[in-house]
């Protein structure tokens, strides 16, 4: 069978690569997600909060996050999406979206329906732990970021944040690009702008 997509342009491929050698209908699998491609502009909703949601997003270029608004305005981040990551991925057994999914730089993604993820889990059980093990990743990445709202001070809040970025980008330079504004990452940190 031929590739769908080689691992070199495939970004969900690279990530799963990452953490074991796949196999060539592996990734065929794991390429056929990321068939249509689409640009969003910084900004950009993808979703809406609330409303049916039947498909994901692999994020092949840019930044994306996940938002919940409160009923006065205010909002938080729950998630900062990297390339390589499915978007949606926490709501894979709702019907509708909690959050509301946005661009945080011009993106290109590719939305599959949900669909396609219990082909993947029929057709490859590896391919299913590896996506059980990814979303307990980022579970544990959700929980570590509500101790750090609930329990750090502003400038440990923002520390965190930084080394936690660091190592998600697996950037060894003291310095990275952190395409996000002041009020993007207080909406993240639970802090204003001002603080930031």
């Amino acid at each position: 069978m031929e590739s769908v997509i080689s691992d070199t342009e495939s970004c969900i491929v690279r990530q799963f690569e990452k953490m074991v050698e796949l196999s060539e209908s592996e990734v065929n699998l794991l390429a056929a997600l990321e068939r249509d491609a689409r640009m969003f502009g910084s900004g950009e909703r993808l979703a809406f909060a609330g409303e049916y949601s039947d498909r994901f997003y692999t994020l092949k270029s840019g930044w994306a996050c996940a938002i919940k608004t409160m009923a006065d305005g205010q909002r938080q981040i729950l998630d900062i999406f990297l390339p390589g990551q499915i978007i949606g991925l926490r709501e894979i057994g709702l019907s509708h979206s909690l959050t509301e999914f946005r661009a945080l730089t011009p993106i290109e993604a590719c939305p599959f329906p949900k669909q396609r993820l219990t082909e993947i889990f029929e057709k490859s059980p590896r391919l299913t732990d590896l996506f059980f093990l990814i979303m307990a990743r980022e579970q544990a990445m959700l929980i570590e970021r509500i101790v750090n709202i609930g329990r750090r001070s502003a400038a440990e809040r923002l520390a965190h944040f930084i080394v936690e970025m660091k190592v998600r980008l697996h950037q060894r330079a003291c310095e990275f690009h952190l395409p996000m504004n002041q009020a993007i990452i207080g909406d993240t940190l639970g802090i204003s702008s001002v603080h930031v």
